[in-house]
């Protein structure tokens, strides 16, 4: 049997692989980023689900991005996670809610707020780790990572964007 040179399924597989990979290896705020990629990435593809009038691609998009925001929801402790803790679980409690309005109301502009609710958390995170790591070398801080009942710091499961 001759190779197709067309066939992206190889190509498809190994970058596949390479993102399970990039998962693994990743520590647990990098992880959470990993996350809020993934559910910006769901908002931009149910908002132009919207613009073209395709109800099933905006509901998949949109589910995909919710089930991101509710395991991020389930990681966080408000009780045991101090002062993060029940801020994110406010944040991610209320972006939960507006998804929902994606739906409802087949808005492009729900959209466009939730991309920027993530996008300014991943920047919140993002720039307090730089500054920990800035003040400590060689000892990165976990900002907001995900707590077991104990309090104890816990790593996503694997293939959690996937």
């Amino acid at each position: 049997m001759m190779n197709n040179p067309y066939n992206t399924s190889g190509q498809r597989d190994m970058a596949q692989q390479y993102l399970r990979q990039q998962i693994e290896q990743a520590g647990p705020v990098e992880q959470v980023l990993m996350l809020y990629d993934g559910a910006i990435r769901f908002l931009l593809q149910a908002k132009a689900a919207i613009a073209k009038g395709d109800i099933q691609a905006r509901c998949n998009a949109n589910r995909r991005a919710m089930d991101i925001t509710a395991y991020l929801l389930d990681m966080v402790n408000p009780t045991t996670g101090g002062e993060a803790g029940k801020a994110l679980f406010g944040i991610y409690t209320g972006i939960l809610r507006k998804m929902m309005r994606i739906d409802f109301d087949n808005s492009e502009v729900v959209c466009d707020e939730l991309v920027a609710n993530f996008r300014s958390l991943k920047q919140g995170i993002s720039q307090t780790l730089a500054q920990q790591q800035g003040q400590r070398p060689g000892a990165p801080q976990v900002v907001a990572s995900p707590t077991s009942p104990d309090g104890a710091v816990s790593a996503l499961p694997r293939n959690a964007v996937a």
